[in-house]
């Protein structure tokens, strides 16, 4: 590993140019021949892995190719974060790819999600770097750290594919070909689940072990191995899955979940969740309150809270789509994802009470004044600093001014993920990379597995929570029967609450709501509601503030809650049983 994961991912790939790319998992695939001469550029597959190659050069590229295959959340709904299909933000762009989401339109060949292509192209790469690794002299110890890097993005795109669609084929190490056109039929849901959680624990000590160091930040650790099976029980655990299924033949059913409840599997989830925790001394941990309040979390390109991120070049593009409008050139923004008044109201009062019980700290026509600090580490509200001026989100102001359709819809435009340009005069380069496991992420996932299993939430429960809220700048306060926020005594049912909330606030924007809602078979009731936003207005001498309806969000129950498969693909292979309800 001579080089850095960064160096690998950002890089063009001057030198190798990969020819065969497999769109299906039933469709043939173009062959692919190693060239007796010509230019480099066009390099085949087979090319990639040379006898000769000593170093594994081109064998490693391959491998860093398929790295971008990973999950890669900022903008990537046709311009759109996927929580803009949800009830935290809205598009301010009428007629995209979001709207398929958020009007229930979503169908078997309109899907401007549509994973499968995608995650089983990544999968027919990782089989076809294991087919032909072994050609390459490499080191023993090089070629089976590399052997389970590959395993692991095969699991998660596995993952991928199963919080989308519910059992999918798994079609073990064979490399899809011309002359092999096997029509795969879908696992189980119990099955994979399986599979994946047994890759985990087969590649978890073969791994680089946390943590890496910094010429291979990037890659894959024992700490993205632990998450990724963490994050899978937890969704294993969950009311859709564990149950709770949503109906259908019984072929259909057992592709959606399991048979029947079982408790143990919350034990599960919270078991390989506190795995990682119990590991993490000198390798994760929550940052200092100074730091995550100056954004470091997402702009330092390493930190102990980000187990695992899709890295990116440093660049502009979120502060010049998501921004306020009310700049010009050089900083001239697209304002394109609107939170929504519904996620402003989600967060605490500074004293970590629900606003609808600090009275004594929440005024309406002062609603951004003694609130969780996190709320303006997310949000960009009126008269919030940027770029050297208060934010002007009232009615005819800068940046809400009336005569464009390139304005926030519901007053308020994305801060999270965004350089610190509060005092800066324009916009530069800075660090984006998309985290998919974080140490926050991680915590709560322990938090709420160990609640739901429990008949009532123990310390260690409360101390998730804590940590979170002392983190974000919330003081323990000195209320009798109160700490954080919280009430010392909780019922299962309202520490419930409180954990859904909290992964809400904290991980807003990382597309955990979309899924969320999902998984605790929420979807149902939060996303077939009225989304609203503020409406201010200048008075002579002050601002009035209005919560407005701005637009209504569908979502067809109970066919949503799992997508179609492509109906392309049903169509070229009839061993693929459809989704409930498609």
């Amino acid at each position: 590993m001579q080089a850095s994961m960064l160096n690998f991912r950002v890089m063009k790939m001057k030198n190798l140019y990969i020819a065969c790319i497999a769109a299906t998992l039933s469709i043939g695939f173009t062959g692919c021949s190693k060239p007796e001469d010509g230019p480099l550029e066009r390099i085949t597959e087979d090319y990639a892995f040379d006898s000769t190659d000593k170093n594994g050069r081109y064998a490693e590229m391959y491998l860093n190719d398929i790295y971008s295959v990973l999950p890669d959340g900022f903008n990537r709904i046709d311009g759109n974060f996927l929580d803009a299909a949800t009830d935290d933000a809205i598009s301010s762009q009428a007629g995209t790819g979001i709207d398929i989401f958020t009007k229930g339109f979503l169908s078997v060949s309109n899907n401007p999600d549509d994973a499968w292509s995608k995650n089983y192209e990544g999968i027919r790469k990782v089989n076809f770097f294991l087919n032909k690794i072994d050609i390459v002299p490499v080191s023993d110890a090089i070629k089976n750290t590399w052997k389970a890097e590959a395993r692991f993005l095969r699991a998660m795109f596995y993952f991928e594919l199963l919080k989308r669609y519910g059992g999918i084929p798994l079609i073990a190490d064979e490399v899809l070909n011309p002359d092999n056109r096997t029509n795969f039929s879908r696992g189980s849901f119990e099955e994979c689940v399986n599979y994946i959680v047994s890759e985990c624990d087969a590649i978890k000590d073969a791994v680089q072990k946390d943590p890496v160091p910094s010429t291979d930040y990037g890659r894959i650790s024992n700490g993205s191995v632990l998450a990724l099976k963490s994050r899978t029980l937890l969704y294993a655990a969950s009311p859709l899955y564990n149950g709770g299924n949503i109906g259908g033949s019984a072929a259909q059913q057992r592709l959606q979940g399991y048979a029947s409840f079982d408790k143990e599997r919350w034990n599960r989830a919270a078991i390989a969740a506190n795995e990682l925790i119990a590991g993490s001394a000198g390798k994760f941990a929550l940052l200092s309150s100074a730091n995550f309040k100056a954004n470091q979390v997402f702009l330092s390109r390493r930190n102990s809270e980000v187990i695992l991120a899709h890295l990116g070049a440093d660049n502009k593009d979120l502060e010049t789509n998501n921004g306020p409008v009310g700049y010009s050139n050089p900083n001239l923004a697209s304002g394109r994802t609107n939170p929504t008044q519904n996620l402003v109201d989600a967060f605490p009062a500074a004293n970590g009470r629900p606003i609808s019980e600090a009275a004594s700290l929440y005024n309406e026509q002062d609603p951004y004044s003694n609130r969780d600090p996190r709320l303006a580490q997310t949000v960009l509200f009126n008269g919030a600093e940027w770029l050297k001026r208060p934010i002007e989100t009232f009615e005819g102001g800068k940046d809400k001014p009336n005569n464009t359709t390139r304005q926030t819809t519901t007053g308020y435009y994305l801060r999270k993920f965004l350089g610190n340009f509060e005092t800066a005069s324009q916009y530069g380069n800075s660090p984006h990379n998309y985290p998919i496991f974080r140490y926050a992420d991680i915590l709560l996932s322990y938090a709420e597995a160990r609640n739901e299993y429990l008949e009532a939430p123990d310390a260690s429960v409360y101390q998730v929570l804590y940590d979170l809220r002392l983190r974000a700048g919330i003081a323990k306060g000195n209320q009798s029967g109160y700490s954080f926020g919280l009430k010392n005594v909780l019922t299962k049912e309202e520490m419930r609450q409180a954990i859904h909330n909290e992964r809400r606030i904290e991980l807003a924007f990382e597309e955990h709501r979309f899924w969320d809602l999902r998984r605790w078979k929420m979807a149902k009731d939060a996303l077939n509601q009225p989304l609203t936003g503020i409406k201010i207005t200048k008075g002579a001498s002050a601002l009035s503030f209005e919560k407005v309806k701005v637009t209504d969000i569908a979502f067809a129950d109970p066919k949503m809650y799992f997508y179609p498969i492509p109906d392309s693909e049903i169509l070229k292979n009839s061993n693929l049983v459809q989704n409930s309800g498609w």
